[in-house]
């Protein structure tokens, strides 16, 4: 059990790192869509953390021991987070979004982090006993999340690259010729 202390432990430091990643960029961005996928994707590393402590106990000695209880972690859909951004940048949307190079270079690292972490949460549940079905189930949640975000990012970097695929995309338009 130990060794799954561990992985939580580091699983935390990776949450906050990508926290860390996000906000600080978008504090540097100009770009209305890219500083709102970057806020929104920061407060659910906060969601993470929370989430990660919430299944995690902290004795007095400060010393991690896994709950057993998933019931209360929730889960949005990939959806309702686009939703979001969205809404936030309401009509900006509707200019021209140019993406400088250096936020193209901030969602590739923030797509990496993404992959790293699904990755990381997967070979902790494989390597996690088949009785440990809560551990397994929470482990597969985290998987979800980072999935969801690496997918966000993905979306709105091809937003940003290319506008017109992506709302041919989206919005299933019919091109006529």
């Amino acid at each position: 059990m130990a060794n799954v202390i561990e992985a939580m432990k580091i699983a935390l430091e990776m949450e906050r790192k990508g926290y860390q990643l996000y906000t600080e960029a978008a504090a540097k961005t100009n770009n209305k869509l890219g500083k709102a996928t970057l806020e929104a994707i920061a407060a659910k590393e906060i969601d993470h953390i929370k989430n990660i402590e919430a299944y995690c106990q902290k004795p007095a000695e400060g010393v991690l021991t896994i709950r057993t209880n998933l019931r209360e972690i929730s889960h949005r859909e990939k959806i309702d987070y686009i939703r979001d951004i969205i809404d936030k940048t309401g009509a900006q949307l509707e200019e021209l979004i140019k993406a400088d190079s250096n936020l193209l270079e901030i969602y590739k690292l923030a797509m990496d982090l993404e992959r790293e972490s699904y990755d990381f949460y997967q070979k902790l549940k494989e390597e996690t006993d088949e009785k440990a079905t809560d551990l397994k189930d929470f482990l597969g949640f985290l998987m979800k999340e980072e999935n969801n975000h690496y997918e966000i990012l993905q979306e709105t970097l091809q937003y940003l690259d290319h506008p017109g695929d992506w709302f041919r995309e989206q919005e299933r338009w019919i091109v006529e010729g």
